[in-house]
């Protein structure tokens, strides 16, 4: 019928009209995408808080570096740089270096942080030149800026004696880290440690790869987890073929006793090719029975939770009340007037 009427190079006309005019989903991607990235744009500038951060709050020096006075080569330290480098390029926003020591923690462990070299794209939370915390406020923790990557410094003391949890409890030298978390050797220290004895501690960590010789009692940890205190998974047992059956063993006895909760899943490595994206420790969390969710928590909402805990053991008044600096409103004789500003945590 319509031929009668029309010709079909008239009809070949209109229909390319009728196609010309109406909108191309193409044309409707390229102005959504132009939007979101002006929007990310926009947010791009300084600095940023992720919502969807993830940590690494255990990427493991050379034994060397937990001796008083120890020392590391630059080929060690370019290493834990290439660690570092890495951690960022798979989704890390925040890492930690972890400082193992046996025995006592005396100042003399505070010099070897002056020796790393400096890096370009990374946000360290301590002074170079002084070895001193530069870090203060919690807040300032997720904020990485765009293309860099927090790092922070940690403290792991290795504990067969009472004596030497003390000497990581609340000193003038356990302050200056980011960090403190113990490593009970024995049942009677694991039991110490969860009871509170040393209080100013962050987390226990437990090696997952090695034979204990005693139990995780749902008892004991459950006195750790009350008093907020994290419990660390490091999967570099399950890397290495002759651990990996006691690191299930392990790892699947704690998240039995906790449920789940208070966990942090850390690296523990030090070599770059070691470390293992987010999600791939996400998918882990299937070896031992725990579900994804609670699995991802590990490295990320629950590791910023112990973040928090570790600033309140310096940064504010017994847990309650944090009081921060504003230079704005100093007088000039240095004095605070009445908007200095007091921040309840």
């Amino acid at each position: 019928e319509c031929d009668e009427r029309f010709g079909m190079e008239d009809l070949e006309q209109l229909a390319e009209i009728v196609v010309n005019t109406l909108p191309r989903e193409d044309d409707d991607a390229e102005g959504d995408g132009e939007e979101e990235n002006g929007e990310e744009e926009e947010e791009g500038d300084g600095d940023a808080e992720m919502n969807d951060m993830f940590y690494d709050l255990n990427i493991a020096l050379p034994e060397a570096a937990g001796k008083p006075n120890g020392s590391m080569s630059s080929q060690e330290w370019a290493r834990v740089i290439q660690t570092i480098e890495q951690a960022r390029e798979l989704g890390y926003g925040v890492v930690a270096l972890n400082q193992v020591i046996s025995g006592k923690l005396t100042p003399d462990h505070l010099k070897i942080w002056t020796t790393m070299p400096n890096m370009s794209n990374a946000q360290l939370s301590w002074s170079l030149q002084t070895g001193k915390r530069t870090l203060k406020e919690c807040g300032s923790v997720s904020k990485v800026s765009r293309n860099s990557i927090r790092v922070l410094r940690r403290v792991t003391a290795l504990i067969s004696e009472a004596d030497h949890g003390h000497s990581v409890s609340g000193t003038a030298t356990s302050n200056e880290y980011d960090l403190v978390a113990v490593r009970p050797l024995n049942e009677k220290m694991l039991m110490a440690a969860s009871g509170g004895s040393w209080t100013n501690i962050d987390m226990i960590s437990l090696d997952m790869a090695a034979r204990w010789g005693f139990f995780a009692k749902h008892k004991t940890v459950g006195q750790a987890l009350s008093l907020g205190y994290a419990l660390e998974i490091s999967y570099q047992g399950a890397l290495d073929s002759s651990t990996r059956h006691q690191w299930v063993s392990n790892t699947a006895a704690v998240v039995r006793v906790t449920r789940g909760r208070n966990l942090v899943w850390t690296s523990g490595v030090q070599r770059a090719f070691d470390l293992r994206s987010p999600y791939d420790v996400t998918n882990l969390g299937d070896a031992v029975q725990l579900n994804k969710d609670l699995t991802k928590r590990g490295v990320s909402e629950n590791a910023r939770a112990l973040l928090v805990h570790a600033f309140t053991r310096t940064g504010t008044l017994r847990a309650a009340v944090a009081v921060s600096e504003n230079k704005r409103a100093m007088k000039e004789d240095g004095a605070p007037n009445k908007r200095a500003r007091i921040e309840m945590r």
